[in-house]
């Protein structure tokens, strides 16, 4: 795979994965700041702790996720609001969702974005790993600690979610 004593293979392996791990960041925040800052941190984190990582124990792929995830969870421990929620019936985040909609200027892509708004937190993550991150079910069971079979439940309600969204708004919708 990855020889890291070699700069090549890290600068290899950062063009592999930085891709992946945006996209699973920017469709959690759904923020492109934030998720600029966020990745950086985990490419710094992934830096200071490659040689740590053990073949053994788990794949890379996993490895690097877990680092992306436990960084995650860290900035919403961080942002956490501290009003209750059960009583609240509309969406209450630390993002400007409306000022990330409107630099949007595809239409279809507005849509979409939209529609990722009005998943739960866990049904945007599980998508976020199964088609930016491109894991497989498996491998997000691994790191989520969610069942398999769960994984594929969430997989196929959300993308139900999103198709039903987009197709009353006209849009096509594949996944």
């Amino acid at each position: 795979m990855y020889d890291f004593t070699l700069a090549s293979d890290f600068e290899r392996m950062y063009e592999d994965y930085f891709p992946k791990i945006y996209n699973f960041i920017f469709y959690r925040l759904l923020h492109k700041q934030d998720t600029e800052d966020l990745v950086s941190e985990i490419f710094l984190k992934v830096a200071r702790n490659i040689f740590s990582f053990n073949a053994q124990k788990a794949s890379f792929n996993t490895w690097i996720f877990t680092i992306a995830r436990n960084t995650l969870t860290d900035y919403f421990r961080r942002h956490k609001k501290t009003v209750s929620l059960d009583d609240v019936d509309f969406d209450l985040t630390g993002v400007d969702y409306t000022a990330q909609y409107e630099s949007i200027e595809d239409e279809e892509l507005k849509s979409v974005y939209q529609t990722l708004t009005r998943l739960d937190d866990r049904s945007r993550q599980i998508l976020a790993l199964k088609y930016f991150a491109e894991l497989s079910n498996r491998e997000i069971s691994k790191l989520t600690g969610i069942n398999e079979s769960t994984v594929s439940t969430i997989c196929s309600r959300g993308r139900e979610k999103l198709r039903q969204f987009l197709q009353e708004n006209a849009y096509e919708f594949y996944l």
